[in-house]
């Protein structure tokens, strides 16, 4: 056998061996093939199976609440006066956070900026209402016995905020603007002390700055209409 005839003999035996293991390859991939998607259809199988169980534990779980919540109610219903009771001081409660509408006596005042203010001008700054003055205001209201009190409608509970952004005041986080009206429900007589000598209100007075108070034998405060959050404190158990 001379050269060519080797070369042609190992070519041919090259390209035969090739096709086999060609051949091999795609036995093998179909094979396989059907196997993986049988994997995949069992994982996926098993999967829904789990979900599905966990809808039925926390289905039940709502079911068990709500007879729950059911026997509850009926019990309170079984004696009205202990449910008026519960109802009433439910409502009490929900008055002190700021949580419902309100009327009742009280003072209304009203502060605005002079008329001559302008905020560029140091020597007129003071003429402003600052968010300080609506804190000074709302803070003697309290400590004269004011049970509610309302700014430009946005009602004072213990998480509000009086900030100052700019030449903006924000209440609640909600922007307001001279005039300010600070509505306060409690004995009128006794609120009306705000405007003693030597008050606070003197001395915005003195500054430049317009206040009248007016006491009312019916003054409205409306509701908190935010969400009250709680984070960093909790009920001890």
């Amino acid at each position: 056998m001379n050269k060519k005839q080797i070369a042609i003999t190992l070519g041919v035996m090259c390209i035969l061996l090739t096709s086999g293991i060609i051949i091999q390859i795609n036995t093998i991939k179909k094979n396989s093939i059907p196997n993986s998607i049988k994997t995949s259809n069992n994982d996926l199988r098993d999967e829904v199976l789990k979900w599905k169980e966990k809808y039925e534990k926390a289905y039940l779980d709502l079911q068990e609440s709500e007879n729950k919540l059911e026997q509850v109610r009926q019990e309170a219903s079984k004696d009205n006066n202990s449910f008026a009771e519960m109802e009433q001081e439910l409502k009490s409660m929900n008055s002190l956070l700021g949580l419902t509408d309100l009327t009742g006596e009280g003072i209304i005042i009203t502060v605005a900026d002079n008329d001559n203010a302008n905020i560029k001008d140091e020597d007129l700054k003071d003429e402003l209402v600052h968010n300080t003055d609506i804190i000074e205001l709302v803070n003697e209201l309290k400590n004269t016995g004011a049970e509610a009190i309302s700014i430009n409608g946005q009602r004072v509970v213990s998480t509000t905020a009086i900030d100052c952004v700019g030449a903006v005041i924000t209440v609640n986080g909600v922007k307001i603007n001279s005039p300010f009206t600070i509505s306060a429900i409690g004995n009128r007589e006794r609120l009306n002390g705000i405007t003693r000598p030597g008050s606070y209100i003197e001395f915005m007075e003195e500054d430049g700055i317009v206040v009248e108070v007016k006491k009312s034998s019916e003054v409205t405060i409306p509701k908190y209409n935010k969400v009250m959050n709680a984070k960093y404190m909790s009920i001890k158990k």
